[in-house]
């Protein structure tokens, strides 16, 4: 897009509100996103600069894999980024006690912003009593099923199961090379917060419980892909979408991301597993955030970028046209993503009993690496799960006590 001069002064056009330099140009807003959300930012950016005469909003995109380790870097070189994404309140709780992120709270309230409307999740991008973030979409964890092979095996879709019932279920379909199930690495809590408890916790009983069941899907039963099998440049859509898989628990962005997986077969979603006390549907969700860089010299400008994308009607219905759920609510973003997403189970998204993924506490993040290196010595059988607990705990006590 071309950079149009303005016939003002810039007094007058300072009168008028205008975002403009001293030479005419228009000020640019410096934005950068991950490459999975990449339709969706471009859709934000081409939307808001179709309503500014004085702004220009210009899109950068970074590859998901790197991106969190790149935005760092870039941002402490003073790299000229305005406003960014953020994938979780662990990562903007640590950028924000690192002085690396804007404080909103003054933006916010001038701007009318009514920060409880993201609800819990929203808490996530709040410290030290201040707002660091606008929440984009929220997700939550579903169960994914080759509808195809449960019809060729005869076997009833699995709409409500236990962590149990999923494991049994796993093991007996675990034959002819085909696997059971694929339960992700990424996090290995996500039974126990679904269920309210936090590695924070004194009593980690749940948390223990989902450990072993674990163990069990990978090492005891090899009913879902092991740990090594999903070391390295392990891709978990392309995998399922092999077709020898029966289910794969991962989140409601599949969703809009699985399509591209060219799949060969009918896909559904259904309700995480859960604990045998949990209601149906109990599980697990986040919300990622639009940021503004501390050294942002458009700071106001760019708050009302992030506020177009993250806070109004238009905002949300360019997400749920996206197939992903706006974080701010509006019905009727939400008839839009239910006219777009036709994949069987998507009103599990909405009938969601959503506990948060990950505590609120500064040094969450740290705790949550801690926790994944004990519990894989555990299981890749270099400790027992008792060992790999007291030594969590020893490791929980330094990160909190430090």
């Amino acid at each position: 897009m071309k950079k149009r001069f303005l016939v003002l002064t810039l007094g007058a056009a300072m009168m008028m509100g205008m975002a403009v330099h001293a030479d005419g140009e228009k000020t640019v807003i410096n934005f950068y996103e991950h490459s999975d959300s990449e339709k969706i930012a471009t859709d934000l950016v081409e939307a808001y600069n179709a309503s500014q005469d004085d702004v220009e909003v210009k899109l950068s995109i970074i590859a998901n894999d790197d991106y969190d380790d790149k935005i760092k870097v870039m941002l402490s070189g003073g790299a000229d980024i305005d406003c960014f994404w953020v994938r979780g309140g662990d990562q903007l709780r640590q950028m924000a006690n690192g002085g690396a992120v804007l404080a909103l709270d003054d933006m916010i309230d001038a701007a009318g912003v009514n920060f409880s409307d993201y609800g819990q999740m929203g808490e996530a991008y709040q410290t030290g009593g201040k707002t660091y973030g606008l929440c984009t979409s929220k997700s939550c964890w579903l169960l994914w099923y080759n509808k195809d092979l449960f019809d060729a095996a005869g076997e009833e879709y699995p709409l409500d199961l236990t962590w149990d019932e999923y494991a049994d279920l796993c093991a007996k379909l675990n034959k002819d090379d085909l696997h059971g199930g694929l339960c992700v690495n990424w996090i290995m809590n996500t039974g126990s917060a679904a269920a309210g408890e936090y590695l924070t916790d004194e009593n980690l009983t749940r948390t223990k419980e989902y450990v072993e069941f674990l163990n069990r899907i990978y090492n005891e039963d090899n009913s879902n892909l092991s740990l090594e099998e999903m070391s390295g440049s392990f891709d978990v859509n392309s995998v399922f979408a092999e077709g020898e898989t029966y289910m794969m628990l991962n989140g409601d962005w599949n969703f809009l991301l699985f399509p591209d997986a060219d799949p060969d077969f009918e896909w559904c979603a259904a309700p995480l597993p859960h604990f045998e006390d949990l209601e149906v549907n109990s599980t697990v969700g986040s919300t990622s955030a639009f940021c503004i860089n501390s050294s942002s010299k458009n700071a106001q400008a760019a708050f009302d970028f992030i506020k177009f994308c993250c806070y109004s009607d238009e905002g949300a219905k360019i997400y749920a046209k996206n197939a992903q759920v706006p974080a701010y609510p509006c019905d009727e973003a939400l008839e839009i993503y239910k006219e777009n997403v036709t994949t069987p189970g998507t009103e599990y998204v909405f009938a969601a009993k959503v506990n948060s993924e990950d505590g609120n506490e500064d040094y969450y993040n740290e705790l949550k690496d801690a926790y994944k290196a004990e519990i894989t010595e555990y299981l890749i059988g270099n400790c027992t799960i008792d060992e790999a607990f007291d030594n969590y705990k020893v490791r929980r006590d330094e990160i909190i006590n430090k």
